[in-house]
């Protein structure tokens, strides 16, 4: 379901990577690259060999962003090869002492607004018990069992299913909550060729830096949107499976087949 075709998105790769930023990047490692950072000191060969020359780094840095983007989503999403599990259990330990003192005050009756002071600092910290090292990944994660616990349905099973009998306007939002996801993991991956390039000129990682923090605050954003939206789709349309879902009969679709067929 987290995919790039999971809702019909299929990215212009060519679009992203003859993108601004990467004409941005071509020009701010030309500067870098310049005797004292001072562009009127670059060596600037004949026109068609720059032009070609700028297309080509313009071309090649797009295309890699998208892979450092799959690799920022990664960590984001807390799909970590080492050192995930001292964070996470960290992080379950601070959920578990959330989560104990929201049930101290629910038991004492305590007043309303202690209550949903104590269960927005648990859900500050996870919307349900951690399992991954980041809040986006715990964000994320978190749609399987809270549907599993609402609905009693497996939402990989489930999900394919029901998105094909979601309205339009539902799939297109959806369709708008993955691509902004997927922009905001591009815009913090920009951080690391600005980040490169920053080690000649320092002005760069100012910009390295700006990129990188957008990219994650709208990251958390977008996710929390998309799975509150995977959810909605559930509690609205939960209810139509299994009417949606009654299959035929083995014998009732053979003879469905053969009419459709017309003796054929």
């Amino acid at each position: 379901m987290t995919g790039d075709d999971a809702y019909g998105v299929r990215p212009d790769r060519w679009r992203q990577a003859l993108g601004p930023l990467s004409a941005v990047w071509v020009a701010a490692a030309a500067v870098a690259a310049a005797p004292g950072h001072d562009p009127r000191r670059l060596d600037i060969p004949e026109a068609p060999v720059t032009a070609a020359g700028f297309v080509l780094v313009w071309a090649s840095i797009g295309l890699l962003v998208p892979l450092l983007a799959a690799t920022v989503a990664a960590l984001w999403l807390g799909r970590w090869p080492i050192g995930a599990g001292a964070l996470t259990a960290r992080r379950q330990a601070r959920w578990d002492r959330a989560h104990q003192l929201v049930e101290e005050l629910a038991n004492r009756g305590a007043p309303d607004e202690s209550q949903a002071h104590a269960l927005a600092r648990r859900t500050r910290i996870a919307p349900s018990r951690p399992c991954r090292p980041t809040w986006i990944g715990d964000r994320w994660s978190a749609v399987e069992p809270r549907i599993d616990e609402a609905y009693g349905l497996d939402l990989v099973t489930a999900w394919p299913r029901l998105w094909l009998a979601l309205p339009e306007p539902t799939r297109a939002e959806l369709r708008t909550a993955k691509a902004d996801w997927d922009r905001s993991t591009h815009l913090a991956a920009w951080a690391i060729p600005f980040g490169a390039i920053g080690l000649v000129w320092w002005p760069l990682l100012v910009v390295a830096a700006t990129l990188a923090v957008a990219g994650w605050l709208r990251g958390r954003a977008t996710i929390a949107y998309r799975a509150d939206l995977v959810e909605a789709a559930f509690d609205l349309r939960a209810g139509e499976l299994p009417a949606l879902l009654a299959g035929l009969e083995p014998e009732a679709g053979r003879r469905l087949i053969a009419d459709l067929r017309k003796g054929t």
